[in-house]
């Protein structure tokens, strides 16, 4: 086949490599479904879900959470871009992480002294730090997916925006099944789940997105 009569055949193959965003619905919403399934069959939902539900300090938990992979999935398809690193603005982080740290100031303020520590430490910090990072696996690699499908030049940043947005959203899924509804538990153990995840994935990033 002559140079001309391929460039023609390729020019004329209609199909397309799929970008980000269409990797990013076909690969997060269903790893979502099925952490949230597996919570549900493995865990099971708090008993008491549809009455926590109607508690604002106990939504504000998943409503952190949700919000934080809301924007962090958008500063990593910002990242995606080789243009993105001069355009991403951070201060949307920001202010997740300001709303989570007035809660805890809130609940340290109305905690009485003698319960702060039960209220911090709970009886589940630990069974929290380690199941919201398993359940972080599968949406961090579809953000990871994601990623790959661009042409980032700040993988460090880009992975660790992916890990955000992984366990943010693994950990608002989380939450469906935590009965610890004070501010001082959630936002230090979720917090710092969610900080692990997201600088493990900011360490592995340069060798996974390469290119």
């Amino acid at each position: 086949m002559k140079t001309d009569d391929l460039i023609r055949v390729l020019a004329e193959d209609p199909v397309r490599p799929m970008g980000p965003r269409t990797v990013l619905v076909l690969g997060l919403v269903p790893s979502l479904a099925i952490i949230a399934f597996a919570v549900w069959l493995v865990l099971g939902f708090r008993p008491d879900l549809a009455i926590s539900m109607t508690t604002p300090v106990s939504v504000a938990r998943i409503l952190l959470a949700g919000t934080l992979g809301l924007v962090a999935t958008r500063l990593a398809l910002t990242l995606a871009r080789p243009e993105g690193s001069g355009k991403v603005r951070l201060w949307p982080l920001a202010v997740v992480a300001a709303a989570a740290l007035g809660l805890l100031l809130w609940a340290y303020v109305t905690t009485p002294a003698e319960a702060r520590q039960m209220a911090m430490f709970g009886k589940t910090f630990v069974f929290c730090l380690v199941v919201i990072p398993l359940l972080s696996i599968l949406p961090v690699s579809s953000m990871f997916a994601v990623l790959r499908r661009g042409a980032t030049i700040a993988p460090a940043r880009a992975g660790f925006v992916a890990g955000l947005a992984g366990s943010g959203f693994a950990t608002a899924v989380y939450a469906l099944y935590c009965t610890q509804d004070n501010p001082l538990f959630y936002v230090t153990w979720f917090g710092l789940a969610i900080l692990g995840v997201s600088l493990f994935s900011a360490m592995i990033a340069p060798r996974v997105l390469h290119w």
